[in-house]
């Protein structure tokens, strides 16, 4: 192999490694975060573990899974319940105002939204 090519290899393939590390997809977000306007839980302690987004109006509802982490990126309070009889009995975990998080409430499975 001629030096030209042996270096135009190089460059193509250390191109390709940089090109790779720095770019990310534009619709990809950071799995610890919250997206603006959502509510979120995570499977795990301090935003990590699988994250569900949630999109929910005033009331009562179940959670889809067990938050062990939380985010609140709405303009509505939430209160995080585990609950045992239904939405908003039990345990009382956690109250977030718009634009907090709590990493290690407890095992919510429920959330009061209050517009």
């Amino acid at each position: 192999m001629s030096m030209l090519k042996k270096s135009l290899t190089t460059v193509a393939v250390a191109g390709a490694l940089l090109g790779g590390t720095f770019a990310t997809p534009a619709a990809a977000a950071d799995p610890n975060t919250c997206p603006k306007g959502k509510f979120c839980g995570w499977s795990g302690t301090n935003r990590t573990g699988t994250r569900t987004i949630y999109s929910e109006s005033p009331g009562c509802i179940p959670l889809d899974h067990i938050a062990r982490s939380v985010s609140n990126q709405t303009s509505y309070t939430l209160v995080f319940w585990k609950a045992t009889l239904g939405c908003a009995t039990g345990t009382k975990l956690v109250t977030l105002k718009p634009g907090t998080h709590s990493d290690n409430p407890g095992s919510a499975n429920s959330v009061e939204i209050f517009g």
